[in-house]
């Protein structure tokens, strides 16, 4: 499961307090050799690509989350739509030890499905983003107690080159149990129960689909109901490619004392 963020109120303001802060502290980060100042756009990135976060001097006890996000229009606000796919958000686990230099990688994505990063902050409905349209930028910040911390935020703008394919709509195949069912939600509703049973996506276009649940529990290769009544909908969603679209697709799922798959 994905770690929330508490993001800092003001990140704007954070941002540009992020340069006067080097000169009392070391620590840095860069991508591609471009700093985070918010002002030097990451150019010409392909529809998806693993961009690598080279962090310099970061102090002992200090963890940090690097996501891609829509830009917000009022810049001294958090983003409330960012990437929510697998390799979307990258996290740095804080070590009890200094680090000279330790790299982040994460998938920077043109498009892909926006979901709000901190629970606790209005706004951001969930929905399909393109940055080929919307203004969208890589953050890095400070993980836990120190997301609040102008000294470890930075920002890059990314530009992505056009689309010079058409492209292909993605469809789904969902397999629960014995049961295929393709494209996803198509016929008769299968019946699961509290016991875990397997379940995959897969998807036409040898994408990865992002998976979440309401209302069932997804496991390593397996599902389950949380309840013993009603209906467990799971959401599919990619982040597209060269020669397919992203996808936003649910299915359902009902629920009973014993599964019918």
């Amino acid at each position: 499961m994905k770690k929330k963020l508490i993001w800092p109120a003001v990140i704007g303001l954070a941002v540009a307090a992020a340069a006067p802060a080097l000169a009392a502290t070391p620590y840095n980060a860069t991508i591609a050799g471009q700093p985070g100042s918010g002002r030097s756009p990451l150019v010409n990135l392909v529809q998806s690509s693993t961009q690598t976060i080279d962090v310099v001097n970061l102090p002992a006890n200090v963890g940090l989350y690097a996501l891609h996000c829509v830009l917000p229009s009022d810049p001294r606000q958090a983003p409330t739509q960012c990437d929510d796919s697998a390799t979307g958000l990258a996290y740095l686990t804080a070590t009890p030890a200094d680090r000279a230099t330790v790299q982040i990688p994460i998938k920077v994505n043109a498009e892909f499905y926006g979901t709000n990063p901190n629970p606790t902050m209005p706004g951001g409905a969930p929905g399909p983003v393109n940055c080929r349209v919307s203004a969208c930028a890589v953050y890095v910040l400070g993980a836990g107690k120190e997301s609040a911390n102008p000294q470890y935020i930075r920002v890059w703008p990314t530009q992505f080159t056009p689309v010079t394919t058409t492209r292909k709509a993605d469809a789904a195949t969902v397999s629960i149990g014995a049961s295929t069912i393709s494209p996803a939600n198509a016929g008769t509703k299968p019946t699961i129960s509290t016991k875990p049973v397997k379940f995959s996506v897969t998807l036409a276009s040898g994408l990865t689909p992002t998976l979440s649940s309401q209302d069932c529990t997804l496991g390593s290769g397996t599902i389950a109901a949380i309840s013993t009544s009603g209906t467990c909908t799971v959401q599919i969603t990619s982040t597209g490619g060269k020669y397919f679209l992203p996808i936003v697709t649910t299915q359902v799922i009902k629920i009973g004392t014993k599964a019918t798959v």
